[in-house]
């Protein structure tokens, strides 16, 4: 069978690690195209060097842009990628502009699509990768979701038939690669184990409201925490432009670095003391590496995770909600921190804890889906 995955940022990369090693060690044939939407070397490059990924038969560069225009660049690229290729089914991946052209050129060619994470909805329809998540489902046809609640989410859509309960690859990869090279990390930033909140920072919700980007500003210099950036090329671009990076670069506690590879992005997470991110794909990695994670985007993505105040969402709505805010993020760190070091309480959580996503065999269950539709 030959099979094309088709990739374009870094959560990607992640998820197409253990999907590509099934399919390998099954015999089929897979060929990888890479969009370009990521194409900054921390941002794509390392990622296909460390998790030990082939190298895209095909990078289209369709780089940065309008949604219209990335989205327009990728489909012309893939339908003449696939035409060339002719394979006997299209894996896609999540929810981004590669994704949803890679649905709709391959729609047209009456190729079987296979969506993995699909299902997850936030039920914002001003939200851009709710709409890629939609169409994309609509127009595949085998659908592999993450959790129980993204599978029922298809079935509430008419969609039931085509869905499968695969598990989480994310999980897959994150019990693969583990914490490699722990001292040597934290060496390189100059931190200590427990001591420092990992931030991320790059959704358009966040970046494109200079009162937004102020308040989150405001949070992180008040938070009495070392803070780990690893900072996104588009959000450093916006703050630059608004002239806000001197301010950025004053805050004491507030350590930028350039994007990390996922390696080191595992072991900052299962290290910290707690995240501070409006990333879907980190705030569930929080829930594998058990660590307090704070939410900045007033969006539900993972509502399991929410039930359980695994996600914790904060209101940055003024100076005063944010020392509020700051308050509650320390207390509910202190409070994680003392369940780690109790040994009883400790156990007691890992068999009380709920296994959302999978036993780390996704990648099994998504192939097995593909092999029983094409067969």
């Amino acid at each position: 069978m030959r099979i094309v995955h088709i990739v374009g940022n870094r959560p990607q990369f992640i998820k197409l690690a253990p999907v590509s090693r099934t399919v390998q060690r099954r015999g089929h044939e897979e060929i990888i195209i890479h969009t370009g939407q990521h194409y900054d070397e921390n941002m794509s490059d390392i990622f296909f060097k460390e998790l030990e990924i082939p190298r895209p038969t095909k990078n289209l560069e369709i780089g940065s842009g309008s949604h219209a225009e990335m989205t327009a660049s990728a489909m012309v690229g893939i339908e003449k990628e696939l035409i060339k290729i002719r394979p006997d089914a299209v894996i896609l991946y999540g929810d981004t502009d590669s994704t949803v052209a890679g649905a709709m050129a391959t729609s047209k060619l009456n190729i079987p699509i296979c969506h993995v994470e699909a299902g997850t909805r936030t039920f914002s329809r001003t939200n851009p990768e709710e709409k890629n998540r939609i169409v994309t489902d609509h127009l595949s046809d085998i659908l592999c979701a993450a959790d129980k609640e993204s599978y029922n989410n298809l079935v509430k859509e008419g969609l039931e038939s085509r869905a499968i309960l695969t598990g989480d690859v994310m999980y897959d990869s994150f019990l693969t690669y583990g914490d490699k090279d722990s001292e040597k990390i934290l060496n390189k930033y100059g931190i200590e184990d427990n001591e420092y909140i990992l931030m991320t920072w790059h959704r358009q919700e966040n970046t494109t409201d200079i009162r937004r980007i102020n308040l989150i500003l405001s949070l992180v210099s008040k938070l009495n925490k070392k803070i780990i950036l690893p900072l996104h090329p588009r959000t450093k671009s916006v703050l630059i432009k608004l002239g806000l990076w001197d301010t950025v670069l004053e805050i004491c506690n507030l350590k930028i670095c350039e994007p990390v590879g996922y390696i080191e992005n595992v072991t900052l997470l299962k290290h910290s003391q707690g995240i501070l991110t409006d990333s879907g794909g980190l705030s569930k990695e929080s829930y594998f590496a058990n660590r307090p994670c704070f939410f900045m985007v007033d969006l539900v993505v993972w509502p399991c995770l929410e039930s359980i105040n695994q996600i914790i969402h904060l209101k940055l709505t003024d100076n005063e909600t944010i020392l509020k805010e700051v308050k509650l993020m320390d207390d509910t760190m202190k409070h994680h921190a003392s369940i780690r070091d109790d040994v009883t309480k400790k156990n007691e959580l890992v068999k009380e804890k709920i296994n959302f996503f999978g036993d780390g065999h996704a990648s099994e269950l998504i192939l097995d889906g593909i092999e029983g539709r094409l067969q």
